[in-house]
């Protein structure tokens, strides 16, 4: 396949991880006041912990909303004819990748200090154990597609795509999005 097309769909499956990871914030959120009231009675410490991871867990979900649409964006410039296209692109990757290490600072799983077991299991019941491996393993693979992106356009025939123009390079990019959406190219 031509690195070109293969970036596309690495930059596309890193659109889809953090559609995911948006999506599970989402349904956590709209989930969290009614876990709120089932493990009621909380203390005031943990009133205030949970409210945090509220206030967190709205931020990952706007987070990787925007990182959804920014992908987006990337995907449909990675197919552009021009010599500015890589450079682009790896730039928007590059701060896709500052924007993830700020979902992980600023996690909802990093408000939650308990001050024993017992404690740590009751606060548990409103964030899942799972949460963190979803969000571990969407980090990890949208540092993964997005590195593969770029070193897939660094390549040669990717590179005499965007200069040159060749009318007889394997692959001409996209004509339309109908085309896309028909898997044919032209």
């Amino acid at each position: 396949m031509h690195p070109v097309r293969v970036a596309f769909w690495l930059v596309i499956s890193a659109m889809s991880l953090t559609a995911a990871q948006a999506t599970v914030a989402a349904w956590l959120l709209v989930r969290f006041d009614a876990r709120y009231a089932a493990g009621a009675p909380w203390t005031l410490d943990e009133n205030l912990q949970l409210r945090e991871v509220e206030d967190r867990l709205a931020g990952v979900l706007v987070l990787f909303a925007g990182l959804s649409l920014m992908l987006a964006g990337v995907a449909t410039a990675v197919p552009r004819r021009s010599p500015h296209t890589r450079l682009v692109v790896g730039v928007a990757l590059l701060l896709v990748a500052d924007a993830l290490l700020l979902g992980v600072v600023f996690s909802p799983d990093s408000a939650l200090l308990a001050d024993s077991e017992a404690q740590e299991a009751h606060l548990q019941t409103m964030l899942p154990l799972w949460y963190s491996g979803i969000q571990a393993t969407v980090f990890c693979g949208v540092i993964i597609v997005s590195v593969l992106a770029v070193l897939r356009l660094g390549r040669e025939a990717a590179a005499e795509y965007y200069q040159w123009h060749d009318p007889a390079a394997s692959w001409h990019g996209f004509t339309s999005w109908l085309d896309v959406a028909r898997g044919r190219t032209v």
